[in-house]
């Protein structure tokens, strides 16, 4: 169950906002964009059909900056909850996008923009995953 405690941004730094769409409370850094998501809520946000693209447009409403991988480059990315090393995960279905996780609570960091991305995938993606 996620703490309702406010968290910093991983990688700014700064409080995070609480953001709430729906049934889902999670945490927004108003610097970067990025999105601090509880075990299972990027799940249920990708697996949600009907409203979720207006729950994802809302949760993520910065554009994907270019270079913000670069900008935020730490030697050691934290996770806001319990201050373990954040793990970069590739997403197997859409390569090009890598995001931070938890090993310990299960959560998520993800990037301005990558929550959208996650949750379009391409004609391509989707006849790559269909071919071996």
């Amino acid at each position: 169950m996620p703490d309702d405690k406010a968290v910093s941004c991983p990688k700014c730094h700064v409080k995070m906002e609480r953001v709430k769409v729906e049934r889902l409370a999670t945490d927004r850094c108003h610097k970067c964009g990025g999105l601090w998501l509880d075990q299972g809520e990027l799940d249920a946000l990708l697996s949600t059909r009907g409203g979720a693209k207006q729950a994802i447009a809302t949760l993520d409403a910065g554009p994907a900056v270019e270079g913000s991988r670069a900008r935020h480059v730490v030697s050691r990315v934290e996770c806001p909850r319990d201050k373990s090393r954040l793990i970069t995960i590739v997403d197997r279905k859409q390569p090009h996008i890598q995001f931070e996780a938890c090993t310990s609570c299960g959560g998520t960091f993800l990037d301005a923009g990558e929550l959208k991305d996650l949750s379009e995938r391409t004609l391509r993606e989707r006849l790559a995953t269909l071919l071996p």
